[in-house]
């Protein structure tokens, strides 16, 4: 007839953790007639992978009455109030009216209940979306803010249904991040040192801000159901964050106690929204990049809940895409689509490249086009057309089917200082019974790819570096992988299989693809076909790549690439390489050549007739022969050319001469018999590919000599000196073994 209850414990499943501490009292009133009352509740629950607590507590002791009967029960509680605390600021009040819930037999054997309830909730607040797991998306979205809801909810369901809920904003407002803003990552970093120590926020740039309010004036959800029809609406109205309105209703049927939605119930609905420049977009684009565009929709709903139709338009302008890391910047964009049914029909779809830059590889092997012409030209367009729909054509398909066209003109794809593209072609891809085909045919316009000739410094295999901190949140990573893991396994198997992409494309380097860097400026010429090598491979290519008119610089020298050749026969990392780089106005015919592969090639010194190592390297380094010195006076000129040109610090040779816009500088040493009188230091100069300037300058006098050397013809050579002694020469050369 009475009993109570004081129950304080806890429960853990994995990383899920719940606390209780209740007191609750009851007992049997009369015949067929329980009362029960809570004293008190308090329920805390937390998942170590997410941010918590989350505590729910009773605001005031609640009390019910429960009867049975022959096939039937009836429970009436009195009315409530409960508060929800969570991880982070902001308290939500939970008061109820009185609660009633009946079942009892039907008429055709089964069972009939009836729900009465009705409450509201207030200050629900949007910050709990991160503690929700959301944040990153949000973030990713660029949206942020202090927005508070209030709802409530009226329900009486039984033999017809009759129910109420909306929620709807109180205060507060979001912030977005809009027009430029949107294209730009908000970053956010905190540190253990002083204030002026600790980066807090970082935007685009002094003076902008990343984020705008935007004005919201209504935001509200309303979910209605009389008798067996289901309406739901959603109004959002801001100044600065656009306008959205949708109305959407079905039907549900009452099956076997309960409300059920069937895959036959029909749909019927209409939205209409106009959203000005936001990031969004950004949640449709891979990590790192940033998406930006108005979007304007009006569009129907029809068909049923299996087969759903829409029909309507949609459009988008001022879309811009941009991947700040690798260099691309599109924008200028415009899409105008039509919704038919269970079909997408993409109608226009343009982008603009981005803005020109005087960034060029000058000289003889550098580009072709002028900086000032590159810089004055607008920066192509990307063109698209196509249709997508949906629904399942086949058991093991994935229903969705795509046909896309697209042309590019002169497009501006990379803007980087560094690394500029310009591409011209038409590419289609068909998605069909879950594989992708794609097909095209593009072509360079205009590259310049500028390579580092350093690459940044790192740790050797041997040096371990421990961290508490770092240890803690490997720690912590592990435990979350593990808690993911066990989630993944609890969920049932769903057989997937991925059908390769079958892609081919052809790839025309053509007659402006400058590169310059590690030692080596040419133009490339080539075509290469790129086709899918199957699911988690790289492509294969195949195809060559040729240097034109290239120049490396070696041991201090700038030489001619008389033959330089990368084929490709698989792996696109790996080509075979055949180089040849001669060095220039000598007599003997002397240089470097690199064969083998991209990741194990092997460099070897050239000359023709063969020389020994000793005499070849001379002959690159010093342009004459070693017989005319002695071999201190070799290593005395090496040293002095290594540490003039920068050799000495792993360079390519071209360290101070690169500076002063110089291809050569070197050290003439002393005679044989050790007079300074031979010494000199020589600077040189190529104009063209025929044409060099040498300036050579006595260590022992006060004159220089200026020499000029254009060869004529592969064999005749003219040669003019100016100085002490001036003269010109004329010079035939012949090779014998």
């Amino acid at each position: 007839a009475q009993a109570t209850l004081s129950l304080q414990g806890e429960a853990t499943s994995g990383t899920r953790k719940i606390t209780l501490d209740t007191r609750a009292s009851g007992g049997l009133a009369r015949a067929n007639q329980w009362q029960a009352a809570l004293a008190s509740l308090r329920l805390q629950a937390q998942d170590s992978t997410m941010p918590g607590p989350w505590t729910l507590e009773l605001g005031r002791a609640v009390s019910a009455t429960i009867r049975t009967g022959a096939d039937r029960l009836d429970v009436e509680a009195t009315a409530g109030g409960a508060t929800l605390r969570g991880p982070v600021p902001g308290t939500v009040q939970i008061d109820w009216q009185p609660v009633r819930f009946s079942q009892g037999g039907g008429t055709a054997g089964g069972k009939v209940f009836r729900v009465q309830s009705q409450g509201k909730l207030q200050g629900l607040p949007m910050a709990w979306a991160e503690a929700l797991g959301s944040s990153s998306a949000l973030a990713d979205l660029g949206v942020s803010g202090d927005l508070i809801f209030d709802g409530e909810w009226d329900i009486d369901a039984g033999d017809t249904l009759r129910a109420r809920a909306r929620l709807a904003r109180r205060s507060g407002d979001i912030r977005v991040q809009a027009g430029e803003a949107a294209l730009v990552r908000r970053i956010r970093s905190t540190g253990t040192g002083t204030a002026s120590e600790i980066t807090t926020d970082s935007a685009a740039g002094p003076g902008t801000s990343p984020s705008t309010p935007a004005g919201l004036r209504r935001a509200e959800l309303t979910v209605d159901a009389q008798g067996d029809t289901v309406r739901a609406q959603l109004a959002w109205d801001s100044e600065r964050a656009g306008q959205i309105a949708a109305d959407a209703s079905t039907r549900v049927q009452q099956r076997a106690g309960g409300w059920q939605w069937a895959e036959d119930a029909p749909l019927a609905g209409k939205i209409k929204a106009s959203l000005p420049q936001l990031g969004v977009w950004s949640m449709l684009a891979p990590p790192g990049w940033r998406i930006a565009g108005t979007l304007d929709a009006d569009a129907t709903l029809s068909g049923s809940r299996a087969a759903p139709r829409w029909n309507g338009t949609l459009g988008a302008d001022k879309l811009a895409l941009r991947a700040q890391v690798e260099g691309l910047d599109l924008r200028d964009g415009r899409l105008r689509a039509s919704l038919t049914g269970n079909q997408l029909q993409l109608t226009e779809f343009t982008l603009k490249g981005g803005p020109g830059s005087r960034t060029r590889i000058p000289g003889q092997s550098g580009n072709r086009s002028t900086a000032a012409s590159e810089a004055a030209s607008d920066g192509g367009s990307l063109s698209a057309s196509g249709t997508v729909s949906w629904g399942a054509s086949s058991p093991t398909a994935s229903g969705i089917r795509m046909a896309m066209q697209a042309q590019l003109r002169s497009l501006r794809l990379l803007v980087r200082t560094d690394r500029q593209v310009t591409v011209s072609g038409d590419l289609q891809a068909r998605l069909e019974a879950g594989q992708i085909t794609v097909r095209g045919n593009l072509k360079t316009d205009r590259a310049v790819i500028i390579l580092p000739d350093e690459t940044a410094p790192s740790l050797g295999s041997d040096v371990v570096v421990r961290s508490a901190a770092k240890d803690r949140e490997a720690a912590e990573a592990a435990r979350v992988a593990q808690a993911k893991a066990a989630r993944e396994e609890a969920r049932p198997a769903v057989a997937q299989t991925a059908k390769p992409p079958d892609i081919s494309v052809n790839f025309d380097l053509g007659d402006d693809f400058a590169v310059q860097g590690r030692g080596i400026t040419t133009r490339l010429e080539g075509k290469l076909d790129i086709r899918s090598a199957g699911v988690g491979t790289p492509p294969r290519i195949t195809g060559e790549v040729k240097t034109v008119k290239g120049q490396y610089r070696a041991y201090g020298q700038q030489m001619d690439v008389e033959t330089g050749v990368a084929r490709f026969n698989g792996p696109f990392d790996n080509p075979a390489l055949d180089i040849l780089a001669i060095r220039p106005n000598i007599s003997q015919r002397a240089g470097v050549q690199i064969t083998g592969t991209a990741q194990s090639p092997r460099v070897r010194l050239y000359s023709e007739p063969a020389l020994s190592d000793a005499e070849t390297l001379s002959w690159v380094v010093l342009g004459r022969s070693s017989a005319t010195s002695g071999g201190e006076a070799v290593l005395m000129q090496q040293a002095a050319l290594a540490l003039l040109s920068g050799i000495g610090k792993g360079g390519t040779g071209g360290g101070l001469a690169s500076r002063f816009g110089l291809d050569e500088i070197g050290f003439k040493g002393p005679g044989s018999g050790g007079d300074l009188k031979g010494s000199a230091i020589t600077l040189g100069k190529r104009l063209s590919q025929d044409f060099y300037v040498t300036y050579e300058r006595s260590l022992a006098g006060t004159l220089g000599t200026l020499y000029i050397f254009y060869d004529l013809t592969k064999r005749l050579t003219l040669r003019g000196q100016a100085g002490v002694q001036s003269g010109i020469d004329l010079i035939y050369t012949v090779q014998y073994d």
